[in-house]
Order: C-alpha cells, then structure tokens, then sequence
C-alpha cells in the first residue's frame, strides 16, 4: 500500500472527506487528491499534519513504505528512518530515545 492508499483508508475509516481534509491542514483539495492518487509525495511535515488531523501518527501513515531486508539490523534502520528527518526532528528523535533509555534498561 502506497503512502496515499494509507492516507485514504484511514481518511475514510474516519468518514472525513478529501475537502474536509485538505481545509483543515490548509491545503488545496486537488493538492489532497494528489497525494492519495500517488502523483505526489508529501512533505514530512504535510504527513505530521494530515495525521495529527486524522488523530493517527505519521507512523501509521507510512508504516507501508519502510521497506527493509532481511538482513538488516534494527539500529540501521532507525538511522535510516532518522536521516531522512530534518535536524529538528531529528532533535526531537534523540531527546525522546533518551527519555526513554532508562525506562527500558
């Protein structure tokens, strides 16, 4: 499933419709219609917002599209998900990795 395929379901699993959608994160409807068709990718913020209007989380929206083999170790591939992140999200990834570091020891 594609990250607009995703965006749709759950869209639709909350019967909030396109317009409805796109007004509220303020973007255009056609914009909206765009992403769910695939003929364009959102911005890592456009997907924090449209999931904090779909009262989901980004990684729910783009849980499909993380695509790892098998052989790859799980501390690669959250730098993998990290690098794609700008340095503030990034920041923020740390800051909640070490909050929770001594909760999981």
């Amino acid at each position: 499933m594609t990250i607009g395929e995703r965006i749709r379901y759950v869209r639709n699993s909350k019967n909030i419709t396109q317009s409805a959608l796109a007004d509220s994160i303020h973007i255009s409807p056609s914009f909206m219609n765009r992403i769910e068709s695939g003929s364009s990718m959102p911005s890592i913020d456009t997907v924090c917002a449209i999931a904090d209007a779909l009262h989901s989380s980004p990684q729910e929206l783009l849980c499909d599209i993380f695509v790892y083999p098998d052989d790859t170790s799980v501390s690669e591939r959250i730098k993998n998900i990290v690098e794609q992140l700008p340095a503030e999200k990034q920041q923020l990834v740390l800051e909640t990795l070490e909050f929770l570091l001594p909760r999981l020891i």
